[in-house]
């Protein structure tokens, strides 16, 4: 059983630096004593194997020892996004018993369900309950409507880690009720790695956990990345520590891997690509300054249809518990992100649900994004799609710019740039100047 397998290896690894919060480091035989801990008490609030379970909590010691507790006990653990004004929906197409939550410093506070002892299981959670299996589920993002509770088999996710990774001491940057993030966490686990959990994700607080615990790894979204290379934090700190910096959940401009490329000289930057239904596979890029990546995991098969990329694997989820099942006959998953290929690699577009129609023609908006941030004066944009009585849809643009600026002008060089790089239907007819921090449904919450 490769959930035993993985708690096991706590104990066995001993004094060995596990995790990292607050300065103070957690070592593997301390995490699995704190593990042994939050079984007691599950026993002791008599949650049977088989319930599930809401934890609403980022990263801290008590949350993922809480977690792994669960997965031992034959739960599942249901992760409420730590941001959620209100867990009550998230609980309810859960099923779960019970929520814990918890506060800023780590500690636990119970919460009953009121009447949550469904009588008539979903049929995904009799499976795993009959199998005798953990499971956890992860909540999409929402932002085509009512987010999908997505259940997971612990048995079949913590297949890919059957070859442990490389021992690394890694930055949790990813959010511990994202799919990333749990990937994140029982990759470094399952190799006997270090996890340096942040308390905040802004370039000048990751910039210093990276230098003071000599982070090696630093797994984050393009937008992060764009934000360290605009504010400059990093040119005040040693990251001489990093190797690898990996990035995904959406598409990459081409002017911030350059820029990337130039303040990190001799470290791997690695694009990763993945989805919540069936985690983020091993994945190479064709080089550190290109677009395009290779899934080069052995279990998991690709294609192409109608420039849309289609996946399967053993590892994918068992389904969602509020949707109807994705997969095919065949069990082919269509992730609704458009590609483009070239040989054997392939480049993110965007989500085919974002593409703008304008006159009958397709607009990524990520494209359009790009080509504006190659503006040394544009901070940030948002490209979105707006209805047209005559074309379908135009183009329009929302910016920040970077400093005081006349607005007129902004407009006038934001227009004026587009019409140099983008074909004439690509370019925004309208132009905003921003008057708050910029942000669409289709950008992870990753700064929180």
């Amino acid at each position: 059983m490769r959930v035993r397998r993985l708690l096991d290896s706590l104990a066995t690894r001993g004094d060995a630096p596990c995790l990292i919060w607050r300065g103070e480091t957690l070592t593997y035989r301390a995490l699995d004593e704190l593990r042994r801990r939050w079984r007691d008490i599950l026993g002791g609030r008599n949650i049977a194997p088989g319930a599930v379970v809401g934890i609403k909590a980022d990263h801290s010691p008590n949350a993922v020892a809480l977690l792994l507790a669960l997965l031992e006990h034959g739960c599942v653990a249901a992760l409420i996004p730590a941001t959620a004004p209100d867990e009550a929906p998230y609980l309810h197409d859960a099923q779960a018993e019970a929520l814990c939550r918890f506060d800023a410093d780590g500690e636990g506070a119970w919460q009953a369900v009121p009447g949550r002892h469904p009588t008539v299981r979903h049929r995904l959670l009799q499976t795993l309950a009959a199998r005798r299996e953990a499971g956890f589920i992860i909540f999409s993002s929402g932002s085509t409507g009512q987010p999908k509770a997505i259940l997971h088999s612990a048995e079949r996710f913590l297949a890919k880690f059957d070859r442990p990774g490389k021992r690394l001491r890694t930055l949790a940057f990813l959010l511990f009720d994202h799919i990333a993030g749990i990937d994140t966490l029982f990759y470094t686990l399952a190799g006997g790695g270090t996890l340096v959990l942040p308390e905040r994700r802004d370039p000048l607080s990751v910039c210093r956990l990276i230098q003071d615990h000599e982070v090696e790894v630093l797994p984050t979204s393009p937008t992060f990345l764009n934000l360290l290379c605009l504010s400059g934090d990093h040119a005040g700190f040693d990251l001489s520590s990093l190797k690898i910096i990996t990035y995904g959940s959406e598409p990459m401009s081409a002017a911030t891997l350059a820029r990337l490329g130039e303040i990190f000289p001799g470290v791997d930057i690695v694009q990763k690509y993945g989805t919540s239904e069936f985690g983020a596979p091993r994945a190479r890029s064709r080089g550190r300054d290109s677009l395009y990546l290779k899934l080069k995991d052995d279990e998991i098969e690709a294609r192409i249809v109608d420039s849309v990329l289609w996946v399967r694997t053993p590892t994918a989820m068992l389904g969602y518990l509020n949707a109807p099942n994705p997969f095919d006959e065949d069990g082919w998953y269509c992730t609704g992100d458009v590609v483009e290929q070239d040989g054997d690699w392939i480049r993110i577009l965007g989500r085919q649900s974002d593409i703008i129609i304008v006159g009958g023609e397709k607009v990524y908006p990520q494209e359009v994004e790009a080509v504006i941030l190659e503006l040394d004066s544009i901070e940030d944009a948002v490209v979105r799609g707006e209805a047209h009585p005559f074309m379908g849809h135009i183009v329009t643009a929302e910016v920040t710019p970077r400093g005081a600026a006349d607005e007129a002008a902004v407009r006038k060089e934001v227009r004026r740039h587009c019409r140099a790089r983008l074909a004439p239907y690509k370019v925004p007819a309208k132009v905003r100047i921003a008057q708050g921090p910029l942000a669409t449904e289709r950008q992870k919450k990753i700064g929180q």
